[in-house]
């Protein structure tokens, strides 16, 4: 980042919007009484990768000075190819949150599932 020192603004509220969606983004993405694993399995990898977008726009959202000059040499492409690169970093922010929500969302498959085999043996 262009700025000398680290402040709640420049670095903490960027890494709370990433975390926060790291939590609900994967939520969003599969229904809440799903039974397959699978589904799971996707929308966790499909949140990833949107994660990562996500990522390279709150960087050059909160971080638009340093990139004024790439903007200048070579478009927006080159701008969106340094974010990317430098996204990689924000995992730090995201990833344990979407394993969390993962494991949770798993837990909830076998919780239906598990409902689904009493109700079977209860008819």
């Amino acid at each position: 980042m262009h700025t000398d020192t680290i402040t709640f603004w420049n670095t903490g509220v960027p890494l709370i919007i990433l975390g926060v969606l790291g939590w609900v983004l994967p939520r969003m993405l599969v229904a809440d009484d799903t039974r397959s694993h699978w589904s799971v399995c996707i929308a966790v990898l499909c949140a990833a990768i949107l994660l990562v977008a996500a990522s390279a726009a709150v960087l050059v959202a909160f971080d638009f000075g340093s990139y004024v000059h790439a903007l200048d040499m070579g478009g927006a492409i080159l701008v969106a190819e340094i974010a990317l690169i430098n996204a990689a970093l924000f995992a730090v922010a995201w990833v344990p949150m979407l394993l969390l929500s993962w494991f949770n969302m798993a837990q909830r498959v076998e919780h239906w599932r598990g409902r689904d085999l009493s109700m079977e043996k209860d008819v």
